[in-house]
């Protein structure tokens, strides 16, 4: 009786799985590459090349987490190879892992500094680290990230606003001003530039020009969002309550979905002993953004002066909820609770409020016995 072998489970030379492998890939058929590679790789197993090939088909068939080995161990085989530098820097990027992605992206390019495509995949590196850096407010660290993605494309205008903003919340306000004026020499109408660099003035405390810039970009783009609530918060720094009131309305009619605003808002309306007005604006920040503790905090605040006790503990059950740390909340659900007569669970908000205020004393007292220990004798 004849028994018919397939062709693949006869030995086979490494010519000819590479030939297979080619074919393979010309007809588009990325398992039937990967299955010749891994052959390969098998047969060869010091061969940085078939390990690169392997984790870039891999890779292409969405399994970046199994391709990075494979990346690792072709740059381990052959260090030279920029090729396994880059292909192991896009996938540990893919896969979240950027500050890793940007020092094997940083080799391939240091390898080869003339590929487009690895400097071009190394600058969004960084800006995907600038901005993983960004969103934990960690602002010198984004800067810096920022600053390297604009070496490697200095006309990049979106990396380059990103930048200006991780300048100024790290605090240098002068340099962010002149990053933004660079863009709108390319860009003069850029309206979110024009907008940015108001808010530069106002985090350097500089409120007058702030106004000044401010009220100049929003008489002339009255539809801007961004410029009414910027001079708004200018204003409200300023204590213009009336100017700052205004140009907040006028946000939150143009963005009626700008939680900010209409915190920002309410607490105007507080200063002005506006207090239903306040209510008001609180509760549309918290149906915006339900997890807006700061919103809550104040809306329960406001609500417990106002005599609504039980709107203020639901409020205050959601800002503890959202922000465990503040110590000043739960004494005052402690105390909203005992009036109610829960006396468990006001006893429960007083413990934890207690315990935070002595934690609080102890990092004062660590931080002053640190000083102390700095004083020479």
């Amino acid at each position: 009786m004849l028994i018919l072998v397939p062709l693949l489970a006869w030995p086979q030379t490494i010519q000819e799985l590479e030939w297979s492998a080619r074919q393979a890939l010309a007809a588009r058929d990325a398992k039937g590459a990967l299955a010749a590679y891994q052959k390969l790789a098998r047969l060869v197993p010091t061969s940085a090349a078939y390990q690169d090939e392997v984790g870039f088909l891999l890779a292409a068939t969405n399994r970046a987490g199994e391709a990075i080995p494979h990346f690792q161990r072709a740059t381990e085989l052959d260090a030279s190879m920029a090729q396994a530098w880059y292909h192991l820097g896009a996938a540990l990027v893919l896969r979240q892992q950027r500050e890793a992605g940007v020092r094997a992206l940083q080799k391939a390019v240091q390898l080869a500094p003339d590929h487009a495509d690895y400097r071009k995949h190394l600058g969004a590196a960084w800006t995907s680290l600038g901005q993983s850096y960004q969103q934990r407010k960690q602002w010198t660290k984004a800067r810096d990230a920022y600053k390297q993605a604009l070496a490697l494309n200095p006309t990049d205008n979106a990396v380059r606003n990103s930048y200006g903003l991780a300048l100024v919340n790290a605090g240098d306000t002068q340099e962010a001003i002149a990053q933004f004026r660079r863009i709108l020499q390319r860009d003069p109408n850029n309206v979110e530039v024009q907008v940015n660099i108001g808010y530069a003035y106002i985090g350097a405390a500089d409120y007058k020009d702030a106004i000044k810039h401010l009220s100049a970009v929003a008489a002339a783009h009255p539809e801007s969002a961004s410029a009414h609530y910027d001079l708004g918060v200018a204003y409200k720094q300023s204590d213009d309550l009336p100017h700052a009131k205004s140009e907040l309305e006028r946000t939150v009619q143009l963005d009626p979905k700008l939680a900010a605003a209409h915190y920002l808002l309410g607490l105007a309306h507080v200063d002005s002993g506006e207090p239903d007005k306040a209510i008001q604006q609180f509760r549309a920040a918290v149906t915006r953004q339900p997890d807006y503790g700061d919103a809550w905090f104040e809306l329960g605040t406001i609500l417990k002066q106002q005599g609504d006790a039980d709107g203020a503990i639901d409020a205050l059950r959601h800002s503890v909820a959202l922000d465990p740390s503040d110590a000043g909340a739960f004494n005052s659900l402690g105390l909203l609770l005992r009036r109610k007569g829960e006396i468990p669970e006001a006893k429960a908000a007083f413990a934890k409020a207690a315990a935070l205020r002595a934690a609080e004393e102890k990092q004062k007292e660590r931080k002053l016995e640190q000083g102390a220990a700095k004083i020479p004798r």
